[in-house]
């Protein structure tokens, strides 16, 4: 059954290309005229500006992104001839649905992860949506009008499919920017307390639905329940007993807790830093562990967050040292290493990553760990560039730490730089390299992204974020 397009949608002459190659949105300052509700929950057409229809999509009245397309109409044919575009009425269940197929496809939870992200935006063809698994809880973050607006069919859909907790957040910033109530004021109830059941009624699923939820279903008893919930329940009560920031939370709101390639992690839940994990970097955080592994020397996480770097470092046998600014966030890294055992290997201090003439000293003079150079230094600021105008100041920071950093690194030995904003090239890192007074000689070894859970939608070039370059000292 199709559902009707409520909107329309017609393009300035003079608005430029549109169409997939230049990606799934269509701005303001592109737009004539519309006619329609101007409603978050409709869906619109897309013409140009002789009335031809070029795709349907999602509906922002009051965003500078006014329709995020999701189906373009078909090239082939005589485009001079009307082209009837149909969505189906469950169209948002059926890319839910697909996108949880495609996360099953990749085996993480048989490879030990049961931390990674479910849906992806854009990249799995619902913009505005992000789902992330945390074990058996749930993070969904919206940032779009059009995606508030089925917040609550999309919540249903997710609580029937998870016997864990689901929180809902929406970021201030976004919701300003699309023109909503911030969900932490308005849809605070949406978040379950304790452990839900299946919802009755998911009987009523497809086969094709139904064998997804059968697998993850088995795949969450074996991943999560025994390997998971057994022991951490464990590291609750000794983090309760510590009265640490993690265990005493004002709600008393339990951590989020899952597995990454096998080690244990717990993070605070929503309100918090995006998600709370930062699943982009989980393969990264693996392969400069075997970096830091094969080399022997000391690795040196610089904004570690909750400790993934230097915790994957530690257990490949390398002496690893976390430096963040958040004590919130050094309590939770602490409380990692020892329920991996890894407390003894790692360790962590505060210190502001952009002020390293604070810290630094202490972890390099001699009798330190650094004394004799780090075999890896990771460098993963928070967003730096949030428009194009930010990109010569962050470039500036991101030199200015690291001529700080690099002398300290060993002889062929890593420096990992990392930026997640969309507005920092490749090219603008090794800039930023190139400008560091006394960095030395370096060539770049690696050009890492995010894993596959993290898809992108060819042409969305908006969709890119992640960048992490690896540079080996010569």
């Amino acid at each position: 059954m199709a559902t009707p397009l409520q909107v329309r949608v017609q393009l300035r002459r003079d608005g430029g290309r549109v169409g997939p190659r230049e990606g799934p949105w269509v701005r303001a300052a592109q737009v004539a005229r519309a006619w329609g509700p101007a409603d978050p929950s409709a869906l619109a057409i897309v013409e140009d500006h002789r009335g031809r229809a070029l795709g349907w999509g999602l509906y922002s009245p009051q965003s500078e992104i006014r329709v995020r397309v999701l189906e373009w109409a078909p090239e082939a044919g005589d485009r001079r001839q009307p082209v009837e575009l149909t969505p189906q009425v469950d169209w948002l269940e059926r890319r839910l649905t697909r996108a949880l197929a495609a996360r099953d496809a990749l085996g993480l939870t048989r490879a030990g992860t049961t931390g990674y992200r479910e849906l992806n935006s854009e990249g799995d063809g619902v913009p505005g949506l992000v789902i992330d698994r945390y074990g058996q809880d749930r993070v969904v973050q919206i940032t779009t009008a059009s995606i508030a607006a089925r917040a609550p069919q999309i919540v249903a859909w997710v609580r029937a499919r998870t016997r864990g907790r689901v929180f809902v957040t929406s970021p201030a910033r976004a919701a300003e920017r699309e023109g909503y109530p911030s969900f932490s004021e308005s849809w605070a109830g949406l978040a379950t307390g304790d452990a839900d059941e299946p919802r009755e009624g998911a009987g009523t699923e497809r086969r094709a639905d139904r064998e997804v939820d059968r697998e993850v279903d088995r795949e969450v008893d074996r991943e999560v329940d025994r390997e998971v919930d057994r022991e951490v329940d464990r590291e609750v009560d000794r983090e309760r007993d510590l009265g640490s920031d993690v265990g005493s939370d004002p709600d008393h709101v339990a951590p989020l807790r899952f597995t990454e390639h096998g080690l244990r992690f717990a993070v605070p839940p929503p309100p918090g830093q995006k998600t709370g994990g930062f699943h982009d970097q989980r393969e990264n955080r693996a392969a400069i562990a075997a970096l830091a592994g094969a080399r022997g020397l000391p690795l040196l996480d610089v904004g570690c967050h909750v400790g993934g770097f230097a915790i994957h470092a530690a257990r490949q046998g390398a002496l690893a040292i976390g430096v963040d600014q958040s004590a919130l966030a050094l309590a939770c890294a602490r409380e990692n290493a020892a329920r991996n055992q890894l407390e003894q290997r790692a360790r962590f201090v505060e210190g502001d990553m952009f002020a390293p003439a604070s810290w630094l000293p202490a972890l390099t003079c001699d009798g330190a760990p650094g004394a004799e150079g780090f075999g890896v230094i990771v460098l993963d600021p928070p967003a730096m560039a949030r428009s194009k105008r930010d990109v010569e100041r962050a470039r500036g920071a991101l030199a200015r730490t690291i001529a700080a950093l690099a002398p300290h690194v060993a002889a062929s030995g890593f420096l990992v730089v990392c930026t997640c904003s969309h507005h920092l090239t490749r090219a603008q890192l090794d800039a930023a390299l190139l400008a560091a007074r006394g960095a030395g000689r370096w060539t770049r070894t690696h050009a890492l992204g995010p894993g596959p859970d993290h898809p992108v939608a060819p042409g969305h070039r908006e969709g890119e974020y992640l960048r992490v370059n690896v540079y080996q000292r010569r």
